[in-house]
């Protein structure tokens, strides 16, 4: 179960086969020729990223421009390419022989005009089976970037109620969306225990799209806890620690 713990795919799969939360995970497939072709079809928008990687690390988003064009956005770099063969040759030779995922893109909200999601921990105390949402955090995306790795693209982080006031979201109640948000996490946490059942803390990085409808990007089983340490407000930093330790 140790490789299980850090296969996106696996955990996928858990996830999206549970029917409460199934509408809440965006379709994802294993990258083939295929797979790719047949999402960036449906959607237009898709997110090709590794199998086993963290951090923000070889995520590579494609778009269809139209006219047989595509735009690939790797890093802080855009190709715009022409063809589906050169376009998919490029993406292969980004990839090379590591497993990857394609999964539908969210359109995600922004502030100050750049992508924003948000790394939600779930923790349970050591001997209690029940599940408590103890850190949120809003990472947005810097400049030129997909990924809102604070680490990798050097983005901003804001609490969640500051995040959402300043973001194309402010029209929504910040008090519903989290509260969905809350409900849905502690019912990922849930599932996820049917796998892996001594584990105690979870983060799911979580995107809304632009009227706020949840999707979960991934889970993972080992979050870290630097996002929480940097914001100036320490209290979900140490509170995410006390339930570690208890």
């Amino acid at each position: 179960m140790a490789s299980a713990t850090k296969n996106k795919w696996l955990k996928y799969l858990y996830l999206k086969s549970y029917p409460p939360l199934t509408r809440y995970v965006p379709k994802t497939k294993l990258m083939s020729r295929h797979a790719f072709w047949n999402l960036l079809k449906k959607y237009r928008h898709v997110i090709v990223k590794p199998v086993w990687g963290s951090r923000g690390r070889g995520v590579i988003q494609v778009s269809y421009l139209g006219g047989g064009k595509y735009a690939v956005h790797y890093e802080k770099e855009i190709m715009i390419i022409n063809g589906k063969s050169d376009t998919y040759r490029y993406i292969r030779r980004k990839i090379g022989s590591a497993s990857y995922m394609v999964q539908r893109r969210i359109n995600r909200p922004t502030i100050n005009s750049r992508p924003f999601d948000m790394r939600v921990i779930i923790q349970r105390k050591r001997h209690s089976s029940k599940w408590v949402v103890t850190g949120k955090v809003i990472k947005v995306a810097g400049e030129g970037y997909i990924v809102s790795n604070n680490t990798r693209s050097k983005g901003s982080l804001y609490e969640f109620g500051t995040g959402i006031r300043q973001s194309t979201l402010n029209h929504l109640s910040v008090k519903k969306l989290e509260s969905r948000i809350d409900r849905i996490s502690i019912r990922s946490a849930k599932r996820l225990r049917a796998f892996f059942p001594g584990h105690r803390m979870y983060g799911l990085d979580i995107a809304t799209d632009q009227k706020g409808r949840i999707a979960i990007i991934e889970a993972n089983l080992y979050p870290a806890r630097s996002h929480f340490r940097k914001l100036s407000n320490k209290s979900m930093y140490r509170r995410i620690t006390r339930y570690k330790l208890g």
